[in-house]
């Protein structure tokens, strides 16, 4: 099978050779340039075509988001001192906004929908939309492109990067009917640009399946009570994403951190998949595997070897046996599932390991 005939089979819920593997996530340089066959230096003279060139190599099927690695001199170090893909904090927020009233004024200055509307210009909205998935199309065949975070759901996380986390929270607390209005101007918004998204995906015959969502959990579970998300965040996401919904678009939700306490909230906002769960923070595959979205479709699953613990400390054997373990998974429960890691492999990810989970992936075949 194609790249193409693998991931529309799997949406389908379709027997496939294999399970579809997933790629863009590699930001290890020495990794990419090894799978070429090239030194770093030479991958980081045109590290966009030798990423891709890798990741042909190694079979990947989709091309998500394609994150590539920092180079050396902008990485930054995590606890153990290795390097890592996140970047530097900005705290310029501080002098902008120094307390909640002053996040509460700017969430007022919000239009409102019915301004949003008027405002809203289609066209290019479309336009861009369709310029982004030709040409990643054309660059990344013969896998299939997925762009990331492009429209699809209103904004929440970027709250605290704007504005600071304490802040940020103390806000939503103080003013609940602000933040509900100001999600709602949002919602409308990504509404409209979705209403473009199912025009385009038609029009174009692009692959049915938004990738979208936002970090508003950790370890622990969400960074904010799930009754103030669904006073003030959850209308307005289920608005956004009608469009979606009615095309029958597949929905894939970003979600780092525990987001037990409201993944019913999430699949009922109609999201039909998830990517980024963090099975070392209690979120089990074989659990979601065994779920249901609101059409009573399995759900779209892209995971999950362990970012955190099996890829950077386990042996390749390790690494194998996940790979293994995931691919039963999704075979046992008809789940419509896209092996993959749990997030962005870093520059701490040794070479063997990541070489491990790409050439278990391509030799379990539907008959192994």
């Amino acid at each position: 099978m194609t790249p193409l005939e693998r991931t529309l089979a799997t949406l389908r819920g379709e027997p496939t050779d294999r399970t579809p593997v997933i790629g863009g996530f590699i930001t290890n340089a020495d990794y990419l340039a090894y799978a070429v066959g090239i030194t770093v230096e030479e991958f980081w003279r045109d590290p966009e075509r030798h990423a891709l060139d890798a990741y042909r190599r190694v079979e990947a099927d989709v091309i998500v988001q394609f994150v590539l690695p920092k180079k050396p001199e902008i990485e930054t170090l995590g606890a153990k001192g290795q390097a890592t893909n996140f970047t530097r904090s900005d705290h310029s927020w501080r002098e902008r906004f120094p307390n909640p009233e002053s996040v509460i004024e700017f969430a007022r200055s919000r239009p409102s929908p019915h301004d949003v509307t008027a405002n809203f210009d289609a066209e290019s909205v479309y336009d861009f939309y369709v310029r982004l998935m030709l040409y990643g199309a054309q660059k990344m065949a013969p896998m299939v492109w997925v762009p990331g975070h492009i429209y699809g759901c209103p904004p929440f996380q970027h709250g605290y990067d704007e504005f600071g986390y304490e802040n940020y929270l103390s806000a939503m607390y103080e003013a609940p009917d602000v933040f509900r209005a100001y999600f709602d101007s949002y919602g409308e918004q990504r509404r409209l640009e979705n209403i473009e998204i199912v025009h385009a995906t038609r029009d174009h015959d692009f692959l049915p399946l938004v990738y979208c969502g936002q970090d508003i959990c950790y370890g622990a579970g969400p960074i904010c009570s799930p009754e103030l998300l669904r006073e003030i965040y959850f209308p307005a996401l289920r608005r956004a994403f009608e469009p979606l919904v009615e095309a029958g678009i597949e929905i894939v939700w970003h979600s780092d951190g525990y987001i037990i306490p409201i993944l019913e909230d999430l699949l009922d906002a109609g999201v039909t998949g998830f990517q980024g769960f963090e099975e070392d923070h209690g979120m089990s595959l074989s659990a979601l595997a065994e779920m249901r979205d609101r059409s009573e479709r399995p759900l779209v699953l892209w995971g999950s070897v362990s970012v955190t613990s099996t890829l950077p400390f386990g042996t390749p054997d390790d690494v194998r046996r996940d790979v293994e373990r995931c691919v039963e998974i999704g075979r046992r429960t008809g789940s419509r599932l896209f092996l993959a890691p749990s997030s962005s492999v870093g520059p701490e990810v040794p070479i063997g390991n990541i070489d491990a989970f790409f050439d278990r992936a391509r030799s379990l075949t539907d008959a192994t």
